[in-house]
């Protein structure tokens, strides 16, 4: 058994993680093609990078849904009402990506104004912003499109589909902004268009297989706008939105509170950020792993199991992201260097380097074992320990540190107490039975939708059961 869950936690993490650190990749491509712009450019691809994101919200929001529903349809071996399902998905994040767009647009200077930096770095910032909001419905397709195929088990295409995104979308930022083989120079502009140009290429070559019927999952028009369906996706995720909003949220009030402390300190807390994301996308695929084990053990009443694996992907998570923080540690004076020429940038980077080394096995923690409790059914939760570690650790921190004219490198340790309060809270409620109790007897409806619908695929690639289980 331990070894079954060793290899079936790694089979579902591993090619997630690999196509999710492909895809943050991008943002350290970003911060090294404007790097010889200086700190104003840096801070305006941070600013407009954590803007896109908080656009991005209700589009991962959807993939929440999608997931329930063509994982749901799969699992009972009705392709065809996974394959409406996916239409339905993609018409609708058409939708929400063009209206969330549009205000985006229009509201650009006052959306970057928020982040009061200087006037330079401000500009460069509305001038990322806006094409990425018309652009917007070319990365909700491209997500919307990889989450239909990890919903049906398939989690080599989606793999495929980032390395095409990550190495387009690279050269097309760099020629861009530089203006290299005769295009014209377009600056900071070139970014969001460049990385636009690779999402489309996958775009562009899923739909022509998609039309022909080349993959399992095949168009059905009449479900394009279909009230009920598109009803429902909307239902289920509305509370993955609500988490959405609030950390994304969350994050732009922190970077106002950061970016009081000048343009040097700014642009070093989202080279920071940057280089995290490379640990979260590691921590989120053992948290996959993690909800996916926990669903299909609760689902053969074995909630020791669960429980037990629970805590190995935990195990698992912590070694790995330790050895990352431990590798940026060690590195932190050549990763500075490597994304920054301003030297009190590079000194700030180096420090908060630092404070991130310290906080990945929190962070471990929080992936691992909140996803647990999420794949069981219990999401209610994890938002109220989302909602606690920000409010009490990260901005009642970091407002005392504000008060008391702290330094910034005060501003940045509070991110400390913010993690150490969700993994106290998480561990606490994982050791309890309530959890399961209220996995098995009270879950809504939506959620074991989005519990169930995870085991029945990913059991045809991956689950066994021993044996000795019923």
């Amino acid at each position: 058994m331990d070894k079954l869950s060793y290899r079936t936690v790694w089979k579902l993490a591993g090619p997630n993680i690999a196509s999710n650190i492909l895809m943050v990749s991008i943002s350290f491509a970003h911060l090294w093609i404007v790097a010889p712009f200086g700190p104003e450019a840096s801070a305006a691809v941070v600013t407009g990078g954590r803007v896109h994101f908080l656009l991005m919200a209700a589009s991962m929001a959807l993939s929440v849904a999608t997931t329930a529903v063509v994982a749901r349809a799969w699992g009972a071996e009705d392709a065809q009402e996974a394959s409406e399902a996916t239409t339905s998905s993609l018409s609708l994040a058409v939708l929400i990506s063009l209206l969330l767009g549009l205000l985006t647009y229009v509201l650009a200077e006052a959306i970057v104004g928020l982040f009061n930096l200087d006037p330079v770095s401000s500009q460069m910032a509305v001038d990322y912003v806006r094409p990425a909001a018309i652009l917007n419905v070319v990365f909700s397709l491209a997500l919307t499109i990889a989450t239909a195929f990890r919903a049906i088990g398939d989690v080599v295409r989606p793999l495929r589909f980032s390395a095409f995104a990550t190495l387009f979308g690279t050269i097309g930022s760099y020629v861009l902004v530089h203006g290299s083989f005769g295009l014209p120079e377009m600056g900071i502009q070139g970014i969001p268009w460049g990385t636009a140009f690779g999402q489309l290429f996958v775009v562009a070559w899923f739909t022509l297989r998609w039309l022909t019927r080349a993959y399992p999952l095949f168009p059905t028009t009449h479900a394009m706008f279909d009230a009920s369906r598109l009803a429902q996706l909307a239902r289920i995720g509305a509370p993955a939105a609500l988490e959405q909003v609030i950390i994304q949220t969350s994050f732009v009030l922190f970077m106002i509170l950061v970016a009081g402390y000048g343009t040097a300190a700014f642009a070093a807390y989202g080279i920071g950020i940057t280089i995290l994301s490379i640990c979260i996308v590691v921590g989120m695929g053992f948290g996959a792993a993690s909800a996916t084990l926990s669903g299909q053990n609760l689902g053969a009443r074995d909630p020791e199991a669960a429980r037990a694996n629970g805590w190995l992907a935990m195990k698992m998570a912590i070694a790995v992201m330790s050895l990352m923080a431990l590798a940026s540690f060690l590195f932190r004076q050549e990763l500075a260097a490597l994304l920054s020429i301003d030297s009190e940038v590079r000194a700030h980077t180096e420090y908060f380097i630092i404070v991130l080394a310290i906080i990945q096995p929190l962070m471990a923690i929080e992936f691992a074992i909140g996803s647990a409790l999420r794949g069981g059914g219990e999401t209610r939760f994890p938002l109220i320990v989302t909602f606690a570690g920000i409010i009490i650790g990260r901005f009642s921190f970091g407002f005392l540190v504000l008060a008391l004219n702290g330094p910034v490198e005060a501003m940045y340790a509070v991110i400390i107490a913010d993690y150490a309060v969700k993994a106290i809270l998480l561990i606490a409620r994982f050791r309890s039975d309530k959890w399961i109790k209220d996995a098995e007897d009270h879950a809504p409806l939506a959620v074991q939708s989005v519990a169930g619908v995870v085991r029945a695929p990913v059991r045809s690639y991956f689950f066994r059961r021993p044996k000795n289980k019923r």
